[in-house]
Order: C-alpha cells, then sequence, then structure tokens
C-alpha cells in the first residue's frame, strides 16, 4: 500500500520522529510512515526499525486509509 505524503505531513512525521519530547510510540509511528514514503517494504521498515512485520503493517495502513485521523 503506498503512501503519500504532502510537504506539511513531512515536515510534521520528521519533527515527530527526531523530537526529544515525543512519546517513543508517536517516533516509532512516525518512522514508520515516512521509510513507507520513501518506497521501503513492511519487511525493510521492520528490520531497520527492530518492530515486528505485523506492527509495521497495521500502521502503515491506517495512516494509508485514514488521512483524516493521522498522528
Amino acid at each position: 500500500m503506498p503512501v503519500e505524503l504532502a510537504a506539511s505531513e513531512r515536515h510534521r512525521l520528521t519533527k515527530m520522529a527526531y523530537g526529544h519530547k515525543t512519546p517513543h510510540q508517536a517516533r516509532q509511528r512516525a518512522t514508520i510512515v515516512l521509510l513507507a514514503a520513501r518506497g521501503r517494504g513492511n519487511a525493510w521498515i521492520a528490520a531497520e526499525t527492530h518492530l515486528p512485520v505485523d506492527a509495521v503493517r497495521r500502521w502503515r495502513g491506517r495512516f494509508a486509509a485514514a488521512p483524516d485521523a493521522r498522528p
């Protein structure tokens, strides 16, 4: 499932992924979405982030399915 990001979304997610005050889970989700937007596959993202493939698939799918409820 391809993930398309607007420039404003990419900027916000990058701030979340690298923000020191961002909760750990939110940083993980932002990182998953940013890597997915770069065209990486679920298995590659899971290996890179040390997360289960199911978690990567779930968050990538949630982000793509609900554009109005994005983190």
